[in-house]
């Protein structure tokens, strides 16, 4: 026998031997030498041999501070809380919005339009576009200087040489240069330096700053505008085209009417002429209120879509802050427009080489240039002050390419130029989609822009616009109490069912593109207020807006109907009341991340067993177990068995449908559910009953049917109900609309009525036929019929009791058509 070493004697191996010679020379660290830890860098000549190609972030870093011969050293304990808030990264925070609005004041005067450089007519073509070429590449310099010194952001301007050469055309040709600005924020759509390029370029030429869409403005609020440009001495004047435009069609449609009514009036009293003077009285009234009839309902309309315009645009006691109508704002342009010494040159139409020389005995042509954003109204302006539309109007920006002269009269000219975005300093890109300056269908970052409304419009005012019900989260849950982005855009696309194709979420970008289109087209309005109000009153500047506002309430969503049983229930916002001692009943308002604690609480931990570990956190519900095999699937996390018979699980989904409401139970009232709303209408509510009943019936096929047909067939006839039954309530209400109408209307005629009654029976009787055909009859629904007898043996208790509330409701639908008809009877015999 080998003796076996001594217990305590140690065994050297080769590889104990290697790691000790790799790590000799190294000092070792004890447990309990201080708090400090430190990395040795240092590595062997092996190492420092290896060829480096890539490297991450931390390895170039650390590389990088060896190199410099920088010591890091991390003490312990040495702990520091961040409290990173939410903060849009594509707006700015209110200390940056203000540092960046006092670099704008500071440079405001830097901003400047490109000058046409001079000329005279002996130069060339090609020797002008040179000097137009370099005064605007220098002019792009300066600007391009401005933004990266300053730090400043500037709007996208206009950087195509053609486009600002529209501009100096129109500049030259113009003695009144007319610069039109949205009312909602003047000063953004305003270029100082373009009234002093006209200026330069002629004193007697005259500026005029026009106020469109001044019906957004209201009164208190266009007056603090008027004082604000009487202290800056800018001319000034309010328009709004639409009102303009609505005026026109008001004027169109009272002349129709008037012509049509002399018309009428000459028909009638040739047709009186020639009818016989024998015939009876009685025939001579019926005639005259059939001729009657047709005028009267014109008027009717007229009188309906007619809104008078007196209230618009009303001569205020201050005449600074009126709206002007088409007419005084030709009176006033050619009042501003100064007076020119006969023989002047004029345009005679959009070519510069078509020019001609008035007599010296006529007075020259007035030229009035149009400049401004695009989609300010410069195009409504002039269709306004035409007319008629001559001039293409569109909600993109920059649907005017060239500039056009357009002769209102033979000595007034209109000169309307191409958009134009002038450079301004702006502090967001976020701000100048909401101000119409960049396209909306072409944007790609929306998170920006919609914060931006949220946080200009009130929660209260959005909810009431759109019917909607806005999730926010609570300050107690980390929020600020306004809406974010994502909470804004995805409540309007739940709403409106936008989701995505691919994974069925809501449709944020494509929600977002909708409300920014409302903003920018004023349906939620927000109005900038001067700089000479004060910040405090910023946020009482639209006060009048969000009340008026607040009064059109559009009518909410409905509560959902899925019972609180559902998985997709969800349950309502809206506060909860805790009664007790210390508060004594006080509504309290409770955030989403309270209610969940304790509705996880109450309904799920109590009922449960406690247990404790990763497999009490794993569950929803705080208790988990093991189902891997088929014997541990026999029994639920309740402690109770699961249903493994056919039988059984048939009556388990018959015991959850009456426990949801989908099938009734033994009451023996027919009202339903208690506190619910009863409709009225001719069998809707059967109709209803029906679709729900084919609903369980066919999800009962889809689960347990192993025939692929059949759960095919079962999924298109639940489709089919669905869509049927939507057709029905629309038609529904109106047919009970139209019956409400002609019971209160006794000249109206009786077939008509029959006619209404027998389209709303016949679209019931519709709906029952359909069924019929839809319904899975090789599974639930069988037809009780000679040629399926011998089939009814296998319909079970659950599936004759389906088929025999079908046929109840059927019987209770044809009942309720009969009882129209009936009271169409009572009615005839009436009016008989």
């Amino acid at each position: 026998k080998e003796k076996m070493p001594p217990k305590g004697k140690k065994q050297s191996t080769l590889g104990r031997a290697v790691i000790k010679s790799r790590f000799q020379g190294q000092r070792s660290i004890k447990v309990d030498e201080g708090k400090l830890h430190t990395t040795e860098t240092e590595e062997p000549k092996w190492v420092k041999m290896q060829s480096i190609t890539q490297e991450n972030d931390l390895e170039a870093f650390l590389s990088t501070a060896a190199l410099a011969g920088t010591e890091f050293t991390a003490e312990k304990l040495n702990v520091r809380v961040v409290q990173d808030s939410y903060k849009n990264p594509f707006l700015l925070t209110e200390e940056e919005e203000r540092n960046t609005i006092a670099k704008h004041v500071e440079n405001v005067e830097k901003l400047t339009v490109p000058r046409r450089p001079q000329w005279d007519k002996s130069m060339t073509a090609e020797q002008l576009h040179r000097l137009e070429r370099e005064s605007f590449l220098n002019w792009r310099r300066g600007m391009a200087q401005l933004e990266e010194d300053e730090g400043l952001l500037l709007t996208p301007y206009e950087k195509n040489l053609e486009v600002w050469r529209q501009l100096w055309r129109v500049i030259e040709r113009s003695q009144l240069i007319v610069q039109i600005v949205d009312a909602r924020n003047p000063l953004l759509f305003r270029s100082a330096d373009l009234d002093k390029s006209v200026k330069e370029l002629d004193s007697n030429k005259n500026n005029l700053l026009l106020i469109n869409k001044a019906d957004f403005l209201t009164e208190a609020q266009r007056t603090k505008w008027a004082d604000y440009f009487d202290s800056e001495g800018i001319r000034y004047t309010f328009f709004s085209a639409s009102l303009a435009a609505k005026e026109q069609e008001e004027e169109r449609l009272a002349m129709e009417k008037e012509e049509y009514e002399k018309a009428l009036k000459a028909e009638k009293n040739k047709s009186f002429d020639e009818s016989d003077e024998s015939d009876d009285d009685e025939e001579e009234e019926e005639e005259e209120d059939d001729k009657d009839d047709e005028p009267k309902e014109i008027t009717e309309k007229l009188e309906e879509t007619t809104i008078s315009s007196t209230d618009d645009v009303k001569e205020e006691k201050d005449d600074r802050i009126r709206i002007r109508t088409t007419t005084d704002l030709l009176d006033l342009l050619i009042e501003e427009t100064p007076k020119q010494p006969k023989g002047k040159k004029v345009s005679k139409g959009e070519n510069d080489e078509e020019e001609e020389e008035d007599d010296e005995d006529e007075e020259p042509k007035i030229v009035i240039g149009l400049v401004g954003y695009p989609n300010v109204g410069k195009s409504s302006t002039i269709n306004a002050l035409i007319g008629e539309k001559r001039v293409s109007v569109s909600s993109t920006p920059g649907k005017t390419k060239h500039f056009q002269t357009i002769h209102l009269t033979p000595k007034l000219v209109l000169c309307d130029c191409p958009g134009l975005v002038f450079p301004t300093f702006s502090t967001t890109k976020a701000d100048q989609v909401c101000n119409g300056v960049l396209p909306i269908d072409q944007l790609r970052e929306h998170t920006g822009p919609t914060t931006l409304v949220a946080q200009r419009i009130p929660q209260q005012v959005v909810e009431a616009t759109y019917g909607i019900r806005i999730r926010v989260q609570p300050k107690e849950d980390g929020g600020t109490g306004i809406p974010t982005s994502a909470e804004l855009c995805s409540t309007y696309a739940i709403a409106r069912g936008y989701f995505r194709s691919s994974q069925g979420n809501p449709d944020e970008a494509r929600a977002a593109r909708y409300i920014l289109k409302d903003y920018v087209n004023g349906k939620l309005l927000y109005c900038h207020p001067p700089p000479n109000v004060k910040k405090e009153d910023w946020g009482h500047f639209n006060d009048e807006h969000h009340e008026a506002a607040l009064q059109t309430t559009k009518k909410l969503a409905p509560t959902t109907r899925v019972p609180s049983t559902a998985l997709n229930y969800v349950a309502p916002a809206g506060t909860s009341t805790i009664a007790n001692e210390n508060n004594n009943g006080i509504t309290v308002t409770r955030g989403s991340k309270t209610e969940a604690v304790d509705q996880s609480f109450f309904n799920q931990h109590m009922g449960a067993p406690s247990v404790r570990g990763k497999a009490g956190s794993s569950m929803r519900g705080g208790f988990s177990r093991v189902t891997l095999f088929p014997h541990q699937q026999r029994m639920g996390d309740d402690g109770l068995p699961i249903p493994q018979g056919r039988r059984e699980r048939q009556a388990m989904v018959q015991q959850n449908a009456m426990e949801s409401g989908l099938v009734g139970n033994k009451k023996h009232h027919k009202k339903g559910r208690k506190n619910q709303k009863q409709r009225s209408g001719a069998g809707y509510n059967d109709c209803i009953g029906i679709l729900t009943i084919i609903s369980a019936s066919t999800y009962y096929v889809i689960q347990n049917d192993r025939q692929m047909k059949r759960r095919k067939r079962a999924r298109l006839g639940q489709k089919e109900a669905y869509l049927l039954l939507q057709q029905i309530k629309r038609d529904q209400q109106k047919i009970q609309t139209d019956l409400f109408n002609n019971m209160k209307n006794e000249n109206m005629d009786k077939k008509k009525k029959e006619y209404i009654l027998a389209q709303s029976n016949e679209l019931l009787l519709q709906l029952l036929e359909r069924i019929d055909a839809i319904r899975p009859k090789d599974a639930i629904l069988l037809s009780q019929n000679n040629e399926q007898e011998e089939d009814i043996t296998t319909i079970t208790i659950f599936e004759q009791e389906l088929m025999q509330q079908v046929k109840d409701r059927k019987k209770r639908i044809i009942q309720s058509i009969q009882i129209d008809f009936d009271r169409v009877d009572e009615y005839k015999q009436k009016l008989d």
